[in-house]
């Protein structure tokens, strides 16, 4: 099956084969875990990834990468406040571009090809955003979620979106805020939310994928090369690496439109450091706190229907 582009014209991109995989298209046990954040001083997160996660160049296996990015003054400035009423850009832009850049830093730091990847953040409008792909107005969600889809198909990877309340949020609410540590401090700062104090890695994102995004919160096109950056090779695997088995994850896959959602509590106590061992990272789905809905039941008879009245002659 080939992808239609934006423009309407049919492409492939360099890592993209010319048929969509099944593993591209239907949701199966997460292979990482990352949560993510941003306000108007900037953008940070945190993936977990499991042990059968191969990493790419430079990355270590079953380890936390943590990133983060300032926003330059022609984004922070025009970020609407009570005190900047005339601005363009909304908080909820900013976490919709802090997600795009999330994604981009599992896909640079480990191959996520085939791989259904989770990410949480704590704005219900980027959530949202990002199950339904598409916004009707002409605003930065328009010009990013359009940057998702192509990112999405050139990493090849099975995105799943879901909501973690802010208290739940600790290590990435840290780094999309406190630029002015350095990163050694910055590590104690979250180092009690780690699992078992496991030292994260540092991934800083590239010019290309920040200029794609500033663009994009601009509400200007960028051209696809600067978004589409070829991660490194991938890492000698050890004894651990991608399995062949093919197991399914257990959520269901329809769409939320049907499905009624309780309002949200946050509370201090939400965060639990064991959910993001690696062992631990493939159940994630099964705590989606925003589920995807259920499957209707479907008949059970096959072609058109025949009246009992109906006589065969």
């Amino acid at each position: 099956m080939h992808l239609m582009t934006f423009d309407g014209c049919m492409t492939t991109f360099p890592l993209a084969p010319l048929a969509s995989l099944i593993a591209e298209l239907v949701p199966l046990p997460p292979v990482a875990e990352g949560h993510h954040d941003a306000s108007g001083l900037g953008a940070g997160g945190i993936w977990f990834p499991s042990a059968v996660l191969p990493p790419r160049e430079g990355f270590v296996a079953a380890t936390p990468v943590m990133w983060r990015y300032e926003w330059p003054p022609c984004i922070s400035s025009k970020l609407k406040t009570d005190k900047n009423p005339t601005g363009t850009i909304s908080n909820s832009d900013l976490e919709l571009a802090g997600g795009l850049i999330h994604l981009e830093c599992i896909s640079q730091c480990y191959d996520v090809r085939e791989c259904t990847v989770l990410s949480k953040g704590d704005n219900l409008s980027t959530t949202f955003w990002g199950r339904k792909g598409s916004t009707s107005t002409n605003s930065p969600p328009a010009y990013l979620l359009r940057q998702f889809g192509m990112h999405q198909r050139f990493h090849r990877y099975v995105p799943r979106f879901d909501y973690i309340s802010g208290p739940s949020n600790p290590i990435a609410d840290s780094l999309s805020r406190k630029f002015t540590l350095n990163w050694t401090d910055q590590l104690s700062d979250i180092a009690p939310f780690i699992p078992q104090h496991a030292l994260p890695q540092v991934w800083t994102p590239s010019k290309q994928i920040t200029s794609a995004v500033i663009s994009a919160l601009l509400r200007r096109q960028s051209n696809r090369e600067s978004l589409l950056v070829e991660p490194k090779v991938q890492s000698p695997l050890g004894p651990s690496g991608k399995s062949s088995q093919v197991s399914w994850a257990s959520t269901p896959f329809s769409k939320p439109t049907a499905t009624k959602y309780s309002s949200y509590k946050s509370s201090p106590y939400e965060f639990n450091a064991a959910n993001y061992r690696p062992v631990e990272i493939p159940s994630g789905l099964d705590r989606l706190k925003i589920t995807y809905g259920t499957l209707r039941r479907r008949s059970s008879t096959w072609g058109p229907k025949i009246h009992a009245s109906t006589r065969l002659t």
